[in-house]
């Protein structure tokens, strides 16, 4: 999809009640027609070829068990699968889901804008590649959706052909790891995030770049890329990425809201408090402000931010936690004291939910990811288009003004074997100031350039391009309230299950914080794994 991300599409389909059916019957079709395959054949169908050669052995010793446990439904399903009819009607049912996802992609193509898909002259010698395949691992964020809508162009100036295979969050992490355990990388780029950069470092996973940079320079220019971007893709020294999109989680405010009240947006957290009780109206289905309050990561990951809000490191000077301070249970009565104004169903909300919520106009405030603004500036069901303004993350009054930024970088495997120097002329040019202007023009919200940000064309459709730059140039933007430390999501998941019990109403401030404390302690006292 290369402007809507999964929640507006579904939204979408749903408003068109024939659209839906069609959906309904191609799933219930295909999954006749996969509970017929063996299971040699549906790890075929589920996987690219590059994985499911993996899984061979693992499907022979499940066939085996099947065998020994029972032979005679073993038997029967390989006469099934002989059938010549059923054959068919695999065929058939693929055939007519192939048609109606065509269907469905004209139908949906047709209500967005779309952008020349021209490419500016190459930094590098067309054709670097001689025909060869670049296969990437990325994940679902925006840049994601600008590269696979320019997965061909970028193929054709390239010289041969670019594969992404796109999975979420959670997801790129552990194939990454487990692609580190191969002999030979199955990709020649990953994706990764800035907090994952001590435990890919620390475990060798990727390819350090500093020498390969070094002899680049001249065209790659790494002082145009966003001083803390860059520095985020560091571990211990060693470059271990380029970044490809920063995402600073700023406050996303309804400028047109706060005008005709007459009020500010908030710099500080006690003007926040104050503008989302002002605005909230249960009754209208209106709420102050939006959030990540679902358990796990999500959470974890806005406690964070908000022991930053308040001047909070999560560890000390020396690597240890530092959660149950007086700031840190000032953060965990300020995540309290959002709940009135905040929508009935906060504590599942995470990244995806809130931004769609802010565009439906369900609350006048959302902590978002700056890369994200196409959520609710380029759908044409978003009701706040034109409406937005994008503001720095507020901050307690006696704590230093600070915006958390996050960047997905892209590196090359450390196992990456003879492919590296076509890995890294890609990976160079992929993030060069031309090409990224390009994906910027393709969707991409979160640039790493100076350049790019202060394009006044680009400026213009992405709104947040400013204030990232403004916050950049200011030094406000930092990334020491998300530590890339290799326990970092460990970190988050204790973060964001014990100040969920305190949001449940389990557990006071105080008590949450010496919990998380306690079972940080322990955390940080066993050998990172």
């Amino acid at each position: 999809m290369p402007v809507m991300d999964g929640y507006a599409t579904t939204a979408a389909l749903r408003r068109q009640p024939a659209l839906r059916d069609l959906a309904h019957e191609v799933a219930r079709e295909l999954d006749h027609a996969l509970a017929a395959l063996s299971r040699s054949e549906r790890i075929s169908a589920y996987c690219p070829p590059h994985h499911a050669q993996r899984l061979r052995p693992f499907e022979r010793r499940i066939a085996n068990v099947g065998q020994r446990t029972a032979p005679g439904q073993a038997a029967r399903g390989g006469h099934e699968l002989g059938d010549n009819s059923m054959s068919k009607r695999i065929v058939y049912t693929i055939a007519f889901g192939a048609t109606a996802l065509v269907v469905l992609a004209v139908l949906f193509v047709g209500a967005y804008k779309r952008q020349p898909d021209v490419l500016p002259a190459a930094p590098v010698e067309d054709g670097f590649l001689h025909g060869q395949t670049v296969r990437m691992l990325i994940v679902g964020d925006p840049f994601s959706i600008a590269l696979r809508a320019g997965t061909r162009e970028l193929g054709r100036r390239a010289g041969g052909s670019v594969e992404i295979e796109v999975v979420g969050y959670d997801d790129v992490r552990r194939l990454t790891q487990l692609n580190a355990r191969d002999q030979r990388s199955a990709y020649d780029i990953v994706s990764f995030d800035s907090v994952w950069a001590g435990e890919y470092g620390a475990a060798g996973l990727l390819l350090p770049l500093n020498d390969l940079i070094k002899a680049s320079a001249a065209t790659l220019r790494p002082e145009d890329f966003l001083e803390i971007a860059y520095r985020q893709a560091q571990f211990k020294g060693q470059q271990l990425g380029l970044p490809i999109q920063p995402h600073p989680e700023l406050l996303w405010v309804r400028r047109d809201l706060f005008d005709k009240a007459g009020v500010a947006a908030p710099l500080t957290t006690d003007e926040l408090l104050a503008a989302a009780k002002r605005f909230t109206q249960p009754a209208q289905g209106q709420f102050g402000i939006c959030w990540n309050g679902q358990r796990g990561q999500a959470l974890g990951q806005q406690m964070a931010h908000f022991y930053a809000a308040f001047g909070q490191p999560l560890l000390d000077a020396g690597g240890r936690p530092a959660l149950n301070t007086p700031r840190g249970i000032a953060a965990a009565r300020f995540a309290q004291s959002l709940l009135p104004f905040s929508p009935p169903d906060i504590l599942n909300m995470a990244w995806d939910h809130r931004p769609v919520r802010f565009a439906k106009g369900g609350c006048v405030m959302t902590y978002e990811w700056a890369a994200r603004s196409y959520l609710v500036e380029e759908d044409p069901g978003s009701q706040v288009i034109g409406r937005v303004g994008y503001e720095a993350a507020p901050h307690a009054p006696d704590a230093k003004p600070i915006t958390s930024i996050g960047t997905w970088s892209l590196g090359i495997p450390a196992n990456i074997g003879a492919r590296r120097d076509v890995a890294w002329q890609f990976l160079a040019w992929l993030t060069s100031s031309d090409i990224e202007r390009w994906l910027a023009q393709q969707g991409n919200g979160g640039m790493p350039r100076y350049s790019v940000m202060r394009d006044p064309a680009l400026a213009q459709r992405y709104p947040a391009f400013k204030t990232v730059a403004r916050l950049g140039s200011a030094g406000q933007l930092d990334d020491w309230m998300r530590p890339a430390v290799p326990q970092w999501s460990a970190l988050a998941d204790i973060l964001g299950t014990v100040y969920h019990d305190m949001l449940r109403g389990e557990l006071t401030p105080e008590q949450a914080a010496a919990r998380a404390q306690q079972q940080a302690e322990v955390l940080f006292s066993a050998p990172p794994k």
